[in-house]
C-alpha cells in the first residue's frame, strides 16, 4: 500500500459513520488507532518537505505569509510538487494493521465496495 492509498483509507474511515457498539465501530476505531504512527510519520514528512522547499530570508529564516503559511518560489513549488508525488506514490512510511470486519450496517454500496477492496470489509464465508 502506498502513502496515498493509506491516506485515502484513513480519510474514508474517519468519514465512516459507524453505529455505537457495533463490530464496524470497533474495527474502524482500532484501525485508526493502529494508523496513528502512520499519521504522525506522514505529517512529519509533509512538514519536512515544506521546510526543505519553502522560501527563506538571507539568514536562512523561513518566510511565512500573514496566516503563517509557508511561501514558495515558483521553482521551489514545482520541485515540492514533484517530491510530494514521489512520496505519495512510495510505500507507506509506517505500516499499520487493518482490523477487518464483516459488519456493513449503515454503509453505502460504494463504501462497502471500496472498503472491501482495501481489506477492511470482508465477506462472510459460507459453508455448504
Amino acid at each position: 500500500m502506498t502513502n496515498k492509498e493509506a491516506y485515502r483509507l484513513i480519510t474514508a474511515l474517519m468519514d465512516t459513520q459507524a453505529p455505537a457498539g457495533t463490530k464496524l465501530e470497533h474495527a474502524r476505531n482500532q484501525t485508526l488507532k493502529n494508523a496513528s504512527s502512520f499519521i504522525e510519520a506522514y505529517n512529519d514528512k509533509l512538514e519536512d518537505l515544506n521546510i526543505d522547499y519553502c522560501s527563506t530570508d538571507e539568514k536562512g529564516n523561513i518566510i511565512r505569509d500573514q496566516r503563517g503559511h509557508y511561501i514558495f518560489t515558483k521553482d521551489n513549488q514545482r520541485a515540492l510538487s514533484k517530491e510530494l508525488k514521489k512520496f505519495m506514490d512510495s510505500p507507506m512510511v509506517v505500516s499499520f494493521e487493518i482490523i477487518s470486519t464483516s459488519d456493513k450496517k449503515g454503509l453505502s454500496d460504494p463504501q462497502v465496495e471500496y472498503l472491501s477492496e482495501v481489506g477492511f470489509i470482508r465477506e462472510l464465508m459460507r459453508v455448504g
